[in-house]
């Protein structure tokens, strides 16, 4: 199979931030008992081989990730409270179901033990419930690679075993400082570690990090050993890895890919992949067929639906029940009908027509013809059939079905088409292969036309570790965010940097949106409602175990609304409702009427206050006012305001588009949605100029400037956006002149990510 050239496989070497190994003599190390291979200058033995410190699980059983932003853990605060730095993972923990307390540890590699457990550090653990202090244990043993490079391991949250006497066959004790283990020697167990309000959630696990650099503590103090037991670090510290997009840090490496680098495939369990992005097809090894229909989701599609749908078989992955088993399963696929494929009459534009739905698409390039299962050998020429088809209702364009692979024409990059229409890229060729796919099947589409026919381009990318971890991993009392404890004293002197947070909402705690990269409008998360817990969460929208989250370990809180980004059957933005009793995501569904945001919601054809549902809206009333710039009227009547926004920012091909939500005085929220009106008139410039309406009185206004490159003008990252400033620059104005911008965080989890907000609209 031809690779595309863009994708760079990813060196072992650069993995885990070292050159390659020199060529080496024997001769240069010293070997004792059973191959023990050790630095003759400083007795520090060499990890010829290094392994998961459990035994029996791999890439797959671990949850929270190297570089992963933890809103429980606030590094530094400002004067008014608020937190300004959120703790970033050093290492990798464990899911709980898979490690539970009392689970041996082992060492990962030969190595020297440099901290035991004779000292205690705060932030990893408890030794009991009533420990105040919160200080538990770690391990952390000094190792070299082959070419004489030092590292450490961190074993952190494991039993305070030190007056115990160590005894690595009965599996007893901890060894001391300065004791020599080989890999895959016992060394301790999982300890608890007590998290959330009161210490009162045991969420044990095994956090396992690698740093970087010879092992010279100043004093065995826990100020000494500040450098080797940290957990966390500032998002500063970090930089993005151009190969992979993934974050890396000077001091801390990741461990998996240690284990990559120097696993030896004898020991180390086979890590087969268990996620696929969104869109999709699958196929297990009985011959059946699914379709992933989100992020942490497949449904299945009977085998009837298959052939009468046309999908092509040839773009199905061969997939194991261990990935399979990673989903939650969604309702089966439905036949979309019988289809009509035809030629407008003196046009150029094909038509699908569903017969059994009375509704039509129209087509505009082969290639989405083709991405359905239907070329022009297909298209229907009896002209009283055409005739009754183009009776049927419209609903805007049939763009490339999920799971297409496609790529811009005077690009490299691949991505997958998703099922709420729009693509998600692939990060390497490595990956690329790694999923099944196959690189025949990509479709290259110009430049110009790829957004409109396949969807815009997403920030989130499918990076080499989301496909080795289970859609549904074991649930974290901390929503998502829990583990990898950290010494609060780590962060020197200053006074704004604060330790781990334990659970009463002291960092991060406040409400935000639930959006994606893309943004939405805030929306509450709810609360229990003052339930009573049952001590196990089921889907049934309370918080039954009492955490403070609603139906956690589910996809989705059930009867919220909104979802993945969706369209409707006519083409515009839709919602989608979480369904029990499975807590799936349904089918698309258009929105209400919004009354005064000039998109058709609701598919009937009629927009705004054209529209029956509309009437006696307080949109749709005139006003005596109105029209009457100055005069607190919207200057467009029909109680109207008209915006004008202007973009300046780089240059880069494609079209610079503009998503807003806003809430009306009265009614529903307008839906986060493209701004139709504001249109890109000379693309690839770097610059949009726009005017378009919003209801008069709407509090709040949110806004975001989507770049063709994929950027967002509202990102500050230095690894994604403007580095401390927004990309490029944005003003707004009314009847009355310019309004006032803020900036408001769109979701923790992208910070510093912001959507342009303006309190209230004349």
């Amino acid at each position: 199979m031809r690779r595309v050239s863009f994708f760079l496989a990813v060196g072992l070497a650069w993995a885990i931030g070292c050159s390659s190994p020199p060529d080496q003599n024997d001769g240069d190390r010293e070997s004792s008992q059973d191959s023990l291979q050790t630095d003759p200058q400083t007795g520090v033995p060499y990890a010829t081989t290094y392994q998961f410190p459990i035994l029996g699980i791999n890439a797959s059983d671990f949850g929270f990730g190297f570089g992963s932003m933890n809103t429980l853990i606030c590094m530094a605060r400002d004067k008014q409270g608020s937190c300004t730095a959120y703790g970033y993972h050093l290492g990798h923990d464990t899911q709980v179901g898979k490690t539970p307390y009392g689970t041996e540890v082992v060492a990962p590699g030969d190595g020297i033990v440099r901290i035991t457990t004779d000292i205690t550090f705060q932030g990893y653990g408890s030794t009991n419930r009533a420990n105040p202090d919160y200080y538990g244990c770690v391990i952390v043993l000094e190792h070299e690679f082959a070419d004489g490079k030092p590292f450490t391991s961190l074993l952190g949250h494991v039993q305070c075993e030190s007056g115990t006497a160590y005894n690595p066959t009965a599996r007893t004790g901890n060894p001391k400082r300065g004791a020599i283990v080989r890999r895959g020697q016992y060394v301790g167990h999982i300890g608890h570690y007590w998290y959330g309000a009161g210490k009162s959630t045991d969420w044990h696990h095994i956090h396992f990090g690698n740093k970087r650099g010879k092992f010279d503590a100043a004093s065995y103090t826990r100020t000494g050993l500040r450098p080797w037991v940290r957990g966390y670090a500032a998002r500063g510290e970090f930089a993005k890895s151009a190969q992979t997009g993934k974050l890396v840090h000077a001091e801390w490496m990741d461990p998996i890919d240690t284990v990559k680098a120097y696993g030896d495939p004898a020991l180390t369990p086979d890590v087969g992949v268990r996620h696929h992005p969104p869109g999709a097809l699958l196929e297990s090894a009985s011959g059946e067929h699914y379709v992933v229909t989100g992020d942490v989701s497949v449904s299945r599609i009977p085998s009837a639906v298959f052939i009468s749908d046309r999908y092509d078989v040839s773009l199905a992955a061969r997939v194991s029940q261990s990935e399979l088993d990673c989903y939650a399963r969604g309702p089966e696929v439905a036949s979309l009908g019988h289809v009509t494929p035809y030629q407008r009459p003196g046009s150029k534009t094909v038509v699908m027509a569903y017969d059994d739905r009375h509704e039509r698409y129209d087509v505009i390039r082969q290639e989405a013809l083709s991405s359905w299962g239907y070329s022009n050998s297909d298209l229907v020429t009896n002209a009283a059939k055409i005739s009754s088809s183009e009776q049927y209702a419209a609903h805007g364009y049939r763009r490339l079905r999920a799971g297409t692979l496609v790529k811009a024409s005077d690009q490299s990059e691949v991505s997958v088409v998703t099922p709420w229409q729009t693509r998600r890229p692939i990060g390497t060729g490595e990956i690329f292969e790694k999923l099944g796919f196959a690189w025949e099947r990509v479709v290259s589409l110009p430049p110009d036309v790829i957004d409109a026919v396949a969807g815009y381009r997403e920030s989130a990318m499918v990076d080499y570790d989301s496909i080795f971890d289970c859609a549904l991993p074991a649930p974290c009392p901390s929503d998502g965010s829990c583990g990898g404890g950290d010494d609060p004293e780590d962060y020197g002197d200053d006074d704004d940097a604060v330790p781990p947070d334990d659970g009463n909402g002291g960092a991060g705690g406040t409400s935000s949106s639930t959006g994606g990269s893309g943004g939405s409008p805030p929306a509450s998360t709810g609360g229990s409602g003052g339930q009573a817990p049952s001590g196990t969460e089921v889907c049934n929208g309370l918080d039954d175990d009492g955490n403070g989250l609603v139906d956690e370990v589910f996809q989705c809180k059930l009867g919220a609304t909104d979802g993945p980004p969706c369209t409707s059957s006519c083409g515009t933005s839709g919602q989608r409702v979480c369904e029990g009793p499975e807590c799936v995501w349904g089918s698309c569904k258009p929105f209400v009427e919004g009354c005064g945001n000039t998109i058709d919601d609701d598919c009937d054809g009629l927009t705004d206050c054209e529209d029956p549902a509309c009437q006696g809206a307080t949109e749709c009333q005139p006003k005596s006012d109105a029209g009457t710039p100055g005069s607190g009227g919207s200057g467009t009547g029909n109680g109207m305001t008209q915006l004008h926004l202007v973009y300046s920012g780089p240059a880069s091909p494609g079209s610079i588009k503009l998503m807003a939500w806003w809430q009306p005085p009265s009614g529903p929220a307008r839906p986060w949605a493209d701004v139709a009106e504001c249109v890109d008139s000379q693309p690839g410039d770097g610059k949009l100029d726009c005017t378009f309406n919003v209801q008069s009185s709407s509090s709040p206004f949110e806004f975001q400037v989507y770049l063709p490159d994929g950027r967002f003008w509202g990102d500050e990252n230095c690894s994604s956006g403007g580095c401390g400033s927004t990309v490029g620059t944005v003003s707004l104005s009314g009847p009355n002149g310019q309004l006032m911008i803020t900036l408001v965080p769109n979701n923790p989890n992208n910070l510093p990510y912001f959507n342009g907000h303006v309190q209230n609209i004349p």
